[in-house]
Order: C-alpha cells, then sequence, then structure tokens
C-alpha cells in the first residue's frame, strides 16, 4: 500500500510538472533603438529551471545553407539575472556557449547586444530603413526551451511594419512560434516595406518588398499567384494556411533561403525589369517554393532533427538541392510562367556546364552530399568536385526519364517526392534505402545498380539518346537555316580577369590545352607569340590563330617571367541550343508531356 501511495504521488508530481511545461515559455524583446548603427538589444525571458547550471547556445549554422557561419561574432554585453535582479554567474566555454550558474529553482533572464550588419548571407542586418532577422543569429536557447513555445516582441522605429511567416502576436510587432525550431526557420523582415496580400486555394500568401528598384509589384503579384497553383502536380495537399514572400531590392547581395513557412530572396535592385532577369527571379521563387515540401517537409536522415552546433552529414543533400532545382521548372512550365524556348536554353545551360565540368569524373553526388559542408568553389572546385545543385539536377532529370519509360509514362519522378512527403513527413526521415523502397513500388524494379552507378558512382551521361526520348535534340547553329554548324573556335581552356599588370588567370580546366602547357591560376600573362597582350581578354588575340596551331605564352608567375607553349585545342563556336525534332514521333510527344506537362512544342 505504501509502495502504492509513492508511485501514485510521483504519477501526479509527474503530471504537474508536465502540465506546467505545458504552458512554459520563452519571453524574447528585441529592441532596435539603434538601427543607423545596426544594433539591437536582446532580451530573453526563460522559465524556472531545475539545474544548477544551464549552457545557452548560439547556432553554428542556419537552415537552409550548409556551411558553419559565425553567427556568434556580434553578440556582445551579456548578462544573466534572476527574476529578482540579481546577478548570475556566467562563462564563456567556446565561440557559440554561454554557461549560466546558480540557475537552480531560478527563473532566468538574459540580456546581450546584437550587431546586425551581415545582409549576404541571409543571417541577420539592420539599419536605418529595415531589420532583417534570422533568429538562428540572434536569438540563444538552451536545451531545455527548444521544445517551448517562444513569444517575440520587437520594438521598432515608428512607421515600421513587421511581417514573418509566425502567428501573429497581441500587437503589429508581436509574433508566436510552437518552439525554437520554427522560431529559427521563420525570419522577421521589418522596417519601411511594400506589402500585398492575395488568396489562392483558400491560403493567404503575402509578398514583402524591402528596397526600391525596377521592379513591378503587380507583375510579381499576378505571377505568384499563379506559380503557388502548380504545386498539386508534385504533392497532393499543402502543409501550410500562410505563406510570405521576402523580397530584398538591394545591392551588393543576391540569392534566396527557403524557411518552413516563408522564403528570402535577395536581388540587385535593377536586376527585375528585362525578361532575363525577371525570369530568374521567379526561377528563384518557385525553387524556393518547392523547398517548402522538399526539406521543410521531408529531409534525409542525418539532418533531423537539426543539430544546431556541429555539422549535419547525408548522402542526401543532391536530393534536396538539385531535386530542387529540377522541380522548379514543372511549376513554371505548368503556370506557363517560362516558355519552352527559355526552358531549352536554361537546360542547354545545364548541359554546358556539366561538359565543362572535370570534377563530375572525382566526385559524385553522394559524396558531394557528405562534403557540403567543406565544399570549395572556384578552379579546384571546378576541377575536382561536383555541385549538388548542378549535378543534383542532372541525377534527378535521368531518374524521372528512367521512370517514365519503366512505367510506360504513368509514373514520374513528381510520384517519388510526393511519396516521401506522404510517407516520411517530419518528424520522421528518410534514408536511402526508403527511396529506393519508393522506387522499387513505383516501378516495380530494382534501383540498387543504378543508385550505386550515378549516385556512388560518377554518372556518365550521353545527352542525345537522353533528349531524343523526348524528341529533341542538340545543336549548335544559330538557327535552323544556319549551314556553319560545325564551325569551332579555338580553345585553351583559361579563364581570366584583368589584372593590374596583365591578364590574371582565374582558372585553368582540367585536362585543358592551358592545363597540359602547365599553367595556373594567378599567372599573369603579358604576351602571346611574342607581342605584348593590350586586350581584356584572350579572346580577340586567339582569333589570330586556327586549332592545332602551338601557341607561346609569356606570364609572371612569383614575379618571375616564364613562357609556355599551348597545343590550341578547339570547342563549338556558338552555343549550344536544345531544338525540337522536325520529325518526332508521336511516342516522343507524349514522352515530352508526361515530363513536362506541357505540349510538344512543333517545330516552325
Amino acid at each position: 500500500m505504501f509502495n502504492y501511495k509513492i508511485k501514485l504521488i510521483i504519477a501526479i508530481s509527474l503530471f504537474f510538472a508536465q502540465l506546467i511545461s505545458a504552458y512554459a515559455s520563452v519571453k524574447v524583446s528585441i529592441n532596435i533603438d539603434q538601427p543607423e548603427h545596426h544594433l539591437a538589444k536582446v532580451a530573453l525571458q526563460f522559465d524556472k529551471s531545475n539545474i544548477e547550471q544551464v549552457d545557452f547556445y548560439l547556432p553554428t549554422w542556419r537552415t537552409g545553407r550548409y556551411q558553419t557561419l559565425n553567427l556568434a561574432n556580434g553578440i556582445r554585453d551579456f548578462n544573466a539575472t534572476d527574476s529578482q535582479g540579481n546577478v548570475l554567474s556566467w562563462r564563456k566555454i567556446d565561440k557559440h556557449t554561454w554557461q549560466v550558474s546558480g540557475t537552480k529553482n531560478k527563473k532566468v533572464h538574459l540580456t546581450y547586444q546584437v550587431y546586425a550588419n551581415e545582409l549576404a548571407k541571409r543571417t541577420r542586418h539592420i539599419d536605418d530603413s529595415h531589420a532583417f532577422l534570422d533568429s538562428s543569429a540572434v536569438v540563444m536557447y538552451s536545451e531545455a526551451s527548444r521544445d517551448l513555445e517562444h513569444t517575440v516582441q520587437l520594438l521598432v522605429p515608428k512607421l515600421w511594419r513587421s511581417f514573418s511567416g509566425l502567428e501573429a502576436g497581441d500587437n503589429s510587432h508581436q509574433f508566436i512560434a510552437s518552439n525554437y525550431d520554427q522560431l529559427i526557420d521563420s525570419p522577421i523582415e521589418t522596417g519601411i516595406n511594400e506589402h500585398h496580400k492575395f488568396r489562392v486555394d483558400n491560403r493567404l500568401y503575402e509578398l514583402v518588398i524591402w528596397g526600391q528598384g525596377n521592379y513591378d509589384s503587380a507583375k510579381m503579384v499576378e505571377d505568384l499567384q499563379v506559380l503557388v497553383k502548380q504545386s498539386k502536380h508534385i504533392w497532393q495537399d499543402y502543409p501550410f494556411k500562410r505563406y510570405v514572400f521576402m523580397v530584398h531590392a538591394t545591392s551588393g547581395a543576391r540569392g534566396a533561403t527557403e524557411h518552413v513557412n516563408s522564403t528570402i530572396i535577395q536581388r540587385s535592385r535593377f536586376k527585375f525589369s528585362t525578361r532575363k532577369d525577371y525570369l530568374s527571379f521567379i526561377a528563384v521563387a518557385a525553387h524556393e517554393f518547392v523547398h517548402t515540401w522538399n526539406v521543410k517537409q521531408y529531409r534525409p536522415q542525418g539532418i533531423v532533427p537539426y543539430d544546431y552546433q556541429q555539422e549535419n552529414y547525408s548522402n542526401l543533400l543532391w536530393l534536396v538541392e538539385g531535386s530542387t532545382s529540377y522541380l522548379q521548372y514543372q511549376l513554371l512550365l505548368r503556370g506557363n510562367l517560362m516558355t519552352t524556348d527559355e526552358f531549352f536554353t536554361a537546360l542547354a545551360k545545364r548541359i554546358t556546364a556539366h561538359m565543362h565540368k572535370p570534377g563530375k569524373t572525382s566526385q559524385s553526388v553522394a559524396q558531394a552530399s557528405f562534403d557540403a559542408w567543406i565544399s570549395e568553389g572556384g578552379d579546384y572546385g571546378n576541377n575536382h568536385s561536383v555541385n549538388i545543385y548542378a549535378e543534383g539536377f542532372l541525377a534527378s532529370w535521368l531518374l524521372d526519364f528512367d521512370i517514365l519509360t519503366k512505367t510506360d509514362l504513368s509514373k514520374s519522378y513528381r510520384n517519388v517526392h510526393n511519396q516521401l512527403y506522404q510517407q516520411h513527413r517530419l518528424p520522421q526521415s528518410y534514408e536511402e534505402t526508403d527511396v529506393l523502397t519508393i522506387l522499387k513500388q513505383i516501378t516495380a524494379s530494382d534501383y540498387q545498380v543504378w543508385w550505386q552507378d550515378n549516385i556512388h558512382g560518377t554518372a556518365n551521361i550521353d545527352f542525345s539518346p537522353l533528349l531524343a526520348q523526348a524528341g529533341l535534340e542538340m545543336s549548335y547553329a544559330k538557327s535552323s537555316d544556319d549551314k556553319s554548324s560545325k564551325q569551332s573556335k579555338v580553345w585553351t581552356g583559361l579563364k581570366t580577369k584583368q589584372g593590374t599588370h596583365g591578364l590574371v588567370i582565374s582558372a585553368v580546366e582540367k585536362d585543358s590545352p592551358a592545363w597540359h602547357a602547365g599553367l595556373t591560376t594567378e599567372d599573369v600573362i603579358v604576351a602571346v607569340d611574342g607581342l605584348r597582350m593590350v586586350e581584356k581578354d584572350l579572346v580577340n588575340r586567339l582569333t589570330d590563330f586556327k586549332a592545332e596551331q602551338s601557341i607561346e605564352i609569356t606570364y609572371f608567375r612569383r614575379d618571375k617571367l616564364a613562357t609556355a607553349t599551348i597545343k590550341l585545342g578547339s570547342i563549338a563556336k556558338n552555343k549550344l541550343k536544345i531544338i525540337p525534332m522536325k520529325k518526332a514521333t508521336n511516342k516522343q510527344k507524349a514522352f515530352f508531356k508526361a515530363w513536362t506537362g506541357i505540349d510538344f512544342p512543333e517545330k516552325k
């Protein structure tokens, strides 16, 4: 009987402890009182702690960017007190961890200053016109507080307006997150901005634009309304009731990041008006909208749950990013936001980049995924690595065509993503075996060998037969009646940029003529065949020569004059084009429609 009473008391105690924790929350105050100096004051109130020492963290990376960042470098004037104002001792134990002592049975209040003058990484930026706050770079957390509700109150200059994908609070500058994970995946834009609302399929969408530029916001709203309808061709439902498109029209920053209920898109303020620039914008919007499902609703094992204090490894980041790049065209084409010619141009550009990517034989997309945290760009990256976006796109394309073929056009790669969404939605995750299982369910075929060859191996893609399946072909002709399609131009494999004392080599393609001649980056070219280089690049000078000719390059390396002999190669004179076949069969046309969702473009 005694033991029963003890157990009952414990059970009741646990019940009330859970009841109290259910109503526990974290209060966040962000006071932007010196925006012109890029400063904010942050105050955090945590509920009573049951341990003597609490570690408070700022993440070392932010979602959507698989790279460690110095997010804690803008924190100053850190202080910790209890609810009575008594000072609590603390010490910083590493670059992103503040350890506070004497916390047992006390509510902990933290205050600190944040310096926010970083825009391009899309973490935190404050000036006299706005503040963009990704909370991973602003708000600290503890292990105990991560699952608690967070209420964020902004104190901002008069006339500023605040927006976020988060639920609104009691006033126009207050937001509520169900937990820390939602908080840091729902950035806040506050300031002087342009705001639009529209409804599609019973869901509220908002467009918030900060900055002046040559954009047409009415056109943006019109096309976003079309764009968001197209997701139904991939997934069966929506994971949100409200979604916010945030746009920065600015200078010195470009790129975009997906979030759980919003996206932030940064573009040069004068990169909206031409068709090329606007198409780039709407394509980015499509990419980030696809991410609302792919990675924000289903994620590979290794990044579920997020570990904010260290790298999160997965072999499937190509499926997260490259497949998103691939699926964005489904939205654009089906919504008539991109013409078939524009799609062919984009496809040709990707094929050309792959052809001049020596790294495709050195690294698989699975390896590139795992090593995304330490990926290198530039000359070394091009020659010895692949990109999870670009090569992930091609892996997705190969997989899509294989599925279409095996199912007689009844299934596609879209079905794979819908099944990942239906079967492996958060808090679950998926791994390679899950993708292989779905592929087998859809096609009744085993993909083990294909997977090893194309995902863990370095895929050898023959684009001509691949395109022919959809009634397309490659051409280097300027037009359909161009008789010079076989013309070529000389090629060295060099990329250069203007320097103070000559042309500085910025890249040398592996196994190119310049590579075999021993030239490398940072060499400074000063003469070709004994004549000083006066052109801004090599293009005009090389028109004086023919393929297979040898030329002498005079250059400086480490300030020492040297020479190298290049035996010139050749490449196609014109850019690659993807065009419809003149006599495409009905089977090819059906394949094209099953692939893109639109009718085959009959060649005129």
